[in-house]
């Protein structure tokens, strides 16, 4: 099997939660950033969380600052893919709980059967960029990007990339598996 590095994006400014570190946000009694971890490690050979927060996470994974400051989820990615260890990661954003195994598990059955640099979902109309796998390769494409040091949108980078999309159904469960926290209401949704 290739060898995958999971990085879990977990470095966002969380303006619109006031701050709060999205990592330690809790579900099920359970922190973000443990769910993912325990979600996916035991199908990866490498975990490495992407976070410039100074504080010390509670999962066995080395932490790593955006090298490119201020240029939101792209930078992210490029940190990851520039620090990942093997040249297939995949990378989660902190803030969706119930990412699925099955989904991460098809996604790569679409790399290994392709040719691709990049394999995310798509339902309906709705990308999903950050649960995806990403080439090393993108890391001199993502650096020519954000040159400027400015804020890109992912889509960018996906349409400059040999990217493979994986049709999902656009229903209640993967509007689920998918389901990101960033405001408050979102996080209050989930004690209905």
């Amino acid at each position: 099997m290739q060898k995958v590095t999971l990085a879990i994006l977990a470095g966002g400014k969380s303006s619109r939660l006031g701050g709060i570190d999205k990592a330690l946000i809790t579900v099920d009694g359970i922190p973000l950033l443990s769910r993912i971890y325990n979600t996916f490690r035991a199908d990866v050979s490498e975990v490495i969380v992407i976070s410039n927060s100074s504080k010390t996470y509670p999962v066995d994974a080395p932490s790593f600052p955006d090298i490119i400051p201020n240029c939101g989820p792209l930078g992210g990615i490029h940190s990851a893919l520039t620090n990942a260890a093997n040249n297939l990661i995949f990378i989660v954003s902190v803030d969706m709980p119930f990412a699925s195994k099955e989904i991460f598990l098809q996604l790569l059955n679409v790399y290994t059967q392709t040719n691709a640099e990049v394999v995310i979902p798509k339902h309906g109309d709705f990308l999903e960029p950050l649960f995806g796998f990403y080439s090393k390769t993108l890391v001199s494409r993502i650096n020519t990007i954000l040159s400027d040091r400015q804020g890109h949108p992912i889509t960018e980078l996906l349409s400059q990339s040999n990217t493979k999309y994986l049709e999902l159904p656009d229903d209640f469960q993967t509007r689920m598996w998918f389901y990101n926290i960033n405001t408050h209401e979102d996080l209050k949704a989930l004690e209905l």
